[in-house]
C-alpha cells in the first residue's frame, strides 16, 4: 500500500511542475515614448544578457516606429512583433517587445519619410 501512495505522490508533483514553455520570463521594463518628431529617452540604456521588455508608447496621433536593425538582428526576441528589424506603432498606441540584448551601440530612427530628417532618431548602448 505505501508504494502505491508514494507513486501517487510523486505523479501528483511532477503534474503540478509547469513545464518549461510555461515558466515566466522576468523582465526588466524600458519606456521609450515616441512622439513628433523624437523619441525620450533619446538614448536608451540596457544591460547585456539580461531580458527587457521594450515598450513603445506613441503620444502622437499619427503613426510612427522603431526602426533599430542592427539591435534587433542581434538580439534574442522572446515576444513582441519585429519585422525587419522595425517596429510599427500607430497613432496613440503602444507595442511591447521582449528580447535579450546584445552588447554594442545601436542606431535607431524613424522609417517613416522625413521624420529622420526632423530628428526622430537616437541610439541604444547596451553594455
Amino acid at each position: 500500500m505505501f508504494p502505491i501512495r508514494m507513486m501517487s505522490v510523486v505523479a501528483l508533483s511532477l503534474a503540478a511542475t509547469p513545464a518549461p514553455a510555461q515558466v515566466a520570463i522576468r523582465a526588466a521594463q524600458q519606456t521609450i515614448t515616441l512622439y513628433s518628431y523624437g523619441y525620450g529617452p533619446g538614448t536608451v540604456r540596457l544591460t547585456a544578457g539580461v531580458p527587457v521588455t521594450v515598450n513603445l508608447v506613441n503620444r502622437s496621433n499619427a503613426g510612427h516606429d522603431f526602426t533599430a536593425r542592427s539591435f534587433f538582428a542581434t538580439s534574442r526576441i522572446i515576444a513582441g512583433r519585429v519585422e525587419n528589424g522595425e517596429v510599427e506603432v500607430p497613432g496613440g498606441q503602444t507595442r511591447s517587445v521582449t528580447l535579450v540584448p546584445i552588447a554594442g551601440t545601436y542606431a535607431v530612427h524613424c522609417g517613416h519619410p522625413f521624420h529622420k530628417m526632423l530628428g526622430m532618431r537616437g541610439q541604444i548602448i547596451v553594455r
